[in-house]
């Protein structure tokens, strides 16, 4: 489709007349492409530089001193302020921006239907990804809100963020160049050249100052979880039990290595055995022990049943050691 036909579908009423049917005046290649004499091309130059200063400025005093907070009351509402201010002096920006390319000359070799594809597929990518920025990050995302204490919950990944690690800056480059190309402007390459340079120089100062207000809330909220009430009873309750197994271990370690009591003779046989025989066969003795208590005292009732009152001193005699029994005499 040529220019013509394609104007000629756009009715005359449309608003922005000027950047579908660009005026252009055509010069030759040389310098003459380069009016540096207007005033407008200044303007923009000027305003491009301006605006990420005035912005940046603004966002870090209401970071350090709450400034724009303390006059409104309120971080949300301040947050906004800023954003109309932010989105007003861009398109005040962007309005200098065509009145700088309907004030320079033309390069009649870009009037090509490439040309003006390639200027449609620049513009309509850029504002995508700008659009998709302001949506994907919201308003206070988007203008700031993070240096006023709304901080975002989570990292975006979502598009245009998965494609880009800056889709706003490099949409609105991409939207000037496209604006440049359709209006056939060396200049407006290199304006929006000087766009891409501007914000280049901004982002090592945003990202850095950005990244250091999440760091700090992290910080913040690894102090605060390590010194609330619950962790405190955690770490005071781990103290204490680990105080009573020390004091545990310490009566053991003292128990066992103390002097031990005066143990009673039946034990000091027991652990003789031990010693010498083991554990089977201290049962063993002790079953054996009972055993002869047992038959002697069956025979101690059988020996005074059948000597009487006579045997008693017999029987004395008599169970005084098992080992060396006496003879006994009853000539007397």
């Amino acid at each position: 489709m040529s220019k013509s036909s394609f104007i000629s579908l756009i009715p005359s009423w449309f608003p922005g007349q000027e950047l579908i049917n660009p005026q252009c005046k055509y010069v030759s290649a040389g310098p003459s492409l380069f009016e540096l004499d207007k005033s407008s091309l200044w303007a923009f130059v000027a305003m491009t530089a301006f605006n990420p200063i005035f912005w940046n400025t603004v966002a870090r005093n209401e970071y350090r001193n709450k400034t724009i907070t303390k006059i409104v009351g309120s971080p949300l509402i301040g947050t906004y302020l800023l954003a109309l201010t932010i989105f007003s002096i861009s398109g005040f920006r962007d309005h200098l921006f065509i009145n700088a390319l309907k004030n320079q000359p033309s390069l009649i070799e870009l009037d090509q239907p490439i040309i003006k594809l390639i200027a449609i597929i620049l513009f309509v990518s850029g504002q995508t990804f700008v659009i998709s920025s302001m949506w994907a990050l919201g308003v206070t995302g988007t203008y700031l809100g993070d240096y006023f204490g709304i901080l975002m919950t989570h990292r975006v990944t979502s598009f245009p963020f998965n494609v880009l690690s800056d889709p706003m800056y490099v949409g609105s480059a991409l939207t000037h160049l496209g604006t440049a190309l359709w209006f056939q402007s060396p200049v407006g390459i290199l304006l929006a050249a000087w766009i891409w340079l501007v914000y280049s120089v901004a982002l090592k100062y945003e990202g850095p100052f950005t990244d250091k207000i999440y760091s700090a809330k992290a910080s913040k909220q690894s102090s605060s979880s390590s010194s609330s009430p619950a962790t405190k009873k955690s770490i005071s309750g781990s103290g204490s039990t680990g105080d009573k197994e020390t004091e545990s271990y310490a009566s053991v370690t003292s128990t066992s290595t103390s002097t031990p009591a005066t143990p009673s003779r039946r034990s000091g046989r027991i652990a003789t055995r031990k010693s010498l025989a083991g554990a089977s066969d201290i049962d063993s003795s002790d079953a054996e022990t009972k055993s002869r208590k047992s038959r002697s005292s069956v025979l101690s009732s059988d020996l005074h049943n059948i000597a009487g009152s006579d045997a008693k001193g017999t029987l004395g005699r008599l169970t005084r050691s098992r080992s060396k029994p006496r003879v006994i005499d009853d000539s007397d």
